[in-house]
């Protein structure tokens, strides 16, 4: 017994230094998918946000572009079918004013097509002050949201001082904030008080609850005499009163509103960019990541088919960037921007024009551990995508996709 009760206050103890020490969560999601379908759905490409402080009132803009990979998983509901642009952040703290995919608007759901490039464009107004997680989502009918790289966001002000109004078709100028919310507040109080009256009357009848349920299991199929008439002319009166106030409800609204527009359920199609032929093609060789090292090597097989030498300048997957610091000067925006400026190693580039041969890239970066990629080792689908940017002598820059098996390596012998 001494013993028992040693264990259950160690356990105690144990369980609240556990719960004294929960790491504060600086992100809302995005950690949380598999890494396979982080790589393997969407790629998002030059995100790009407006502003990252602000008052309540002011305007923030979430530009950039993305492409669905070729590489989607087959076991889950394809961005082909039906998909929705949209924007993930706590709580109602902005208010989205627009939202545009190739200027097309965004107000139904769409598909999209997949190795396709699409430019986007979100309007958000602030709306409560603090410091935001601002993510681009995409939510895809019966897979749920494929999250994008998020932005830390800080608005300031008085939240008071929020407006939100809109014209509508007829001209008239409303608030949003409190537009039809008296007859929330009425309606909510009427069916209240027609809910507490049929309680009340039951109420008064005695026995009830528990003694009337066993009066009933004791009658069995005589129950029904333990109803009164006056209990069936009192149902009949809260009916008539209930259907009433629906008919009622529904004429008034017809009145005071004839003009109304549903809502939009429709889908709209959204033809993707136009994209300028690339001289440059990849095959993926090999793909390991090695454990011990945090290093993820690819083996590629590049062609050269245009008119200047390329090298790789980036090397993109899963919200993740890998910079080239010999080809690119990319700095993180913050602490929590998910590049790595100087992580890219490259062998057996550049690539000189006609030519094809293979190249070895090493991405070694702690982010693959702290951003939960590393996974990927223990899924029954080891399969990877990501983006390559070429660069030539002459800047220009060519996006290229690849995808493959991914092979772990647990560091036991050197290859």
């Amino acid at each position: 017994m001494r013993t028992l009760k040693t264990l259950l206050v160690v356990w105690l103890g144990l369980t609240a230094l556990l719960l004294s020490h929960v790491p504060a969560a600086f992100a809302h999601g995005e950690r949380a998918q598999m890494p396979q379908l982080r790589m393997r759905a969407v790629h998002w490409i030059d995100v790009q946000v407006s502003t990252a402080k602000l008052g309540v009132n002011d305007i923030v803009k979430i530009s950039g572009k993305f492409m669905p990979s070729e590489y989607w998983p087959h076991h889950v509901n394809s961005i082909e079918d039906t998909a929705y642009l949209n924007i993930g952040v706590p709580g109602p703290s902005f208010v989205r004013l627009d939202s545009r995919v190739n200027g097309v608007p965004m107000i139904r759901s769409t598909s999209f097509r997949r190795g396709e490039l699409y430019d986007f464009e979100i309007v958000l107004k602030a709306r409560r002050p603090g410091r935001y997680h601002v993510h681009t989502v995409i939510n895809v009918e019966g897979t749920g949201p494929i999250i994008g790289p998020g932005t830390w966001v800080e608005v300031t002000g008085d939240p008071a001082a929020f407006e939100n109004t809109a014209t509508t078709l007829l001209g008239q100028t409303i608030d949003l904030e409190n537009y039809g919310f008296g007859n929330v507040k009425w309606w909510s109080a009427l069916w209240f008080a027609m809910g507490l009256a049929w309680f009340v009357y039951w109420l008064t009848k005695c026995p009830i609850a528990i003694p009337r349920f066993k009066r009933a299991s004791e009658l069995g199929p005589d129950a029904d005499q333990m109803i009164t008439p006056m209990d069936r002319r009192m149902g009949g009166i809260f009916l008539a009163l209930t259907l009433t106030l629906i008919a009622g409800g529904y004429v008034y609204a017809q009145e005071k509103w004839p003009i109304t527009t549903p809502l939009q359920t429709g889908k709209i199609d959204v033809p993707p960019l136009e994209q300028p032929t690339s001289p440059v093609s990849v095959r993926l060789i090999e793909a390991r990541y090695r454990i011990p090292g945090r290093s993820f090597r690819l083996e590629l097989e590049v062609s050269n088919k245009g008119d200047s030498p390329v090298n790789v300048g980036e090397f993109a997957a899963g919200n993740l960037r890998f910079i080239n610091a010999r080809i690119l000067n990319v700095q993180p925006r913050d602490e929590h921007d998910l590049v790595a400026p100087d992580a890219l190693r490259v062998e057996g580039a550049p690539v000189a024009p006609g030519e094809t041969r293979r190249v070895v890239l090493y991405a070694d970066d702690a982010m693959w551990e702290t951003e939960r990629m590393t996974t990927m080792i223990a899924s029954p689908d080891a399969v990877v995508a990501g983006l390559l940017f070429f660069f030539d002598g002459r800047g220009r820059r060519y996006m290229v996709e690849f995808g493959g098996p991914m092979i772990p390596d647990f560091g036991m012998v050197k290859t």
